[in-house]
């Protein structure tokens, strides 16, 4: 096959494989026809141009390149096979990587779960993979509110900012505070989520303008 008709059967395959909720290869084989006609054609955006999906989700496809072998093996065999959640996976060490793996296909973790888990570990570094899946697991079953935020450099009063928090919704209503590489996370009860939204409101804020606007102010 020449390579004008190598690049019609790449070009029809991948987009057979982006229309489609069933797609007929699996994610591994659909990164290598990116690459292949990103080669081919020069970059990721004529890619894009050329099937007609947008270059980020070209590299959320492209994410499965960034799982250690282990991972890439069972996504392989689409044990794991949906895009986003191979997307979210691919910022955890190869060891998390295989550990949080197990916990899909036990159909323990869903792909919103292991989006929280990515800012979760950094805020949290000291605990274990293990022990952040039980973390979302637990506030996924009681319904807390989650809010993760950016902390400005140089930013130092840590305990003030807390208090800002506790001063709005209530000391009790805040389940978890902490402060990581300049990534916030607060949990709050629904009650908390509640006053927090209300004094959003009062400010004609959405609440993540609110919560930034609590941390800059």
């Amino acid at each position: 096959m020449n390579r004008e008709s190598k690049r019609e059967v790449v070009i029809a395959r991948l987009i057979a494989n982006t229309i489609r909720k069933r797609r007929p290869n699996n994610l591994i084989e659909i990164a290598r026809d990116i690459r292949w006609l990103q080669k081919d054609l020069g970059s990721l955006e004529a890619v894009s141009g050329t099937i007609g999906i947008s270059t980020d989700m070209l590299r959320q496809f492209l994410s499965v390149e960034r799982l250690c072998p282990k991972v890439q093996k069972l996504v392989e065999e689409r044990k794991i096979d949906l895009v986003n959640i191979v997307h979210y996976m691919r910022s955890f060490e190869p060891k998390a990587q295989q550990v949080i793996a197990r916990e899909v296909i036990a159909g323990w973790l869903s792909a919103n779960d292991i989006r929280v888990l990515a800012p979760l570990q950094k805020s949290l570094s000291h605990f274990t993979v293990g022990q952040l899946i039980s973390r979302v697991q637990k506030s996924r079953d009681i319904k807390v509110y989650v809010a993760y935020f950016r902390i400005p450099p140089g930013f130092k009063n840590i305990n003030a900012l807390k208090r800002r928090f506790e001063k709005i919704v209530g000391k009790t209503e805040i389940l978890f505070f902490a402060v990581k590489d300049l990534v916030g996370t607060l949990e709050l009860t629904l009650l908390g989520k509640k006053k927090l939204r209300e004094a959003a409101k009062k400010r004609n804020l959405s609440l993540r303008k609110f919560v930034d606007m609590v941390v800059f102010e």
